[in-house]
C-alpha cells in the first residue's frame, strides 16, 4: 500500500523517516509528523518564521532548520519546542544530530556544532 501524505500548503523541502514515522518540512513554515504505516498526520510543529529547509529526527527529538536562520529542537512525542539555536547569518541548509550534538550547515558557508542539551554552540 502506498500512502500519500497531504497537509502542507507549500512545497515540501525536507523529509526524514525511521521505522515508524515520517517528518516533513515545508515552505509553509511548518514541520509535520506522520505515521509511516497509516499515513495519518500525528502533529504539526510551528515556530519558524520562514520556510523549513532541513529536518532530522531520532527516537526523542526532531530538529529543523529554516530560511529564518534558526535551528529548532522539538520533543518528538509532544511536539513542544525545546530550544532555538541562533548563530548562522543565512538560511540553514542541512541539519543532523546524535545523542549529544546537533550539527547545522548554512548558506553563510559555516558548519556549526551545538550541545543538544544546552543549545550552546560548541564550534564553528
Amino acid at each position: 500500500q502506498i500512502n500519500v501524505l497531504e497537509g502542507h500548503s507549500s512545497a515540501i523541502t525536507a523529509v526524514a523517516m525511521d521505522d515508524g514515522m515520517v517528518v516533513s518540512g515545508s515552505g509553509d513554515t511548518t514541520i509535520r509528523l506522520w505515521d509511516r504505516n497509516t499515513g495519518q498526520q500525528i502533529n504539526v510543529l510551528e515556530g519558524h518564521s520562514d520556510g523549513v529547509t532541513a529536518v532530522a529526527m531520532d527516537d526523542t527529538m526532531v530538529v529543523s532548520g529554516s530560511r529564518d536562520n534558526t535551528i529548532r529542537l522539538w520533543d518528538r512525542d509532544t511536539g513542544q519546542q525545546i530550544n532555538v539555536l541562533e548563530g548562522h547569518s543565512s538560511a540553514i541548509t542541512a541539519v543532523a544530530m546524535d545523542d549529544g550534538m546537533v550539527v547545522s550547515g548554512s548558506g553563510d558557508t559555516t558548519i556549526r556544532l551545538w550541545d543538544r542539551n544546552t543549545g550552546q554552540q560548541i564550534n564553528v
